[in-house]
């Protein structure tokens, strides 16, 4: 998993860096980004991912932290590839979902199990929580990150 790509594939992006976290987010941002009930994410540990091909649309939006998050999508299709924050330097965000299966390799939609779900107060009432997983109502709280060894 060291690739994604967005739905029309004019853009691809690749990265070196083992994934560090893996999350769930059920804030209302990710629910209008996606249009889905959550959003899947993994943090990589570096500043950016490598552009292979395409070039991004980057948009920023200061979020209820203070902090401005902002996101690489494709002009073409829309696709979200990934988010960074000010908040949160030195890593960023790739969207599950547009990863890329290569040689044989389970999609990465199909087996991700969160370490963590985050802005579970804005949680639909019909995902259930993952069982055994940490559980924030809103952003990481540093006690959460330190019991997963971030």
């Amino acid at each position: 998993m060291t690739q994604s790509s967005c739905l029309c594939g004019t853009n691809i992006i690749s990265w070196t860096a083992t994934p560090a976290l893996k999350f769930r987010c059920h804030c209302t941002d990710e629910r209008k980004l996606t249009g889905a009930a959550f959003a899947l994410n993994i943090i990589i540990p570096a500043v950016a991912p490598t552009v292979l091909k395409g070039e991004l649309v980057v948009w920023g939006k200061v979020v209820d932290s203070g902090n401005t998050m902002y996101n690489h999508s494709c002009g073409q299709c829309g696709s979200l590839l990934y988010r960074h924050s000010t908040g949160y330097p030195g890593v960023f965000t790739v969207k599950a979902g547009c990863i890329d299966s290569e040689g044989g390799e389970e999609d990465a939609s199909s087996v991700f199990v969160p370490d963590i779900e985050i802005f579970t107060r804005s949680r639909v009432p019909y995902v259930p929580a993952f069982e055994g997983v940490v559980q924030c109502e809103g952003d990481f709280t540093k006690e959460a990150l330190a019991a997963l060894g971030f």
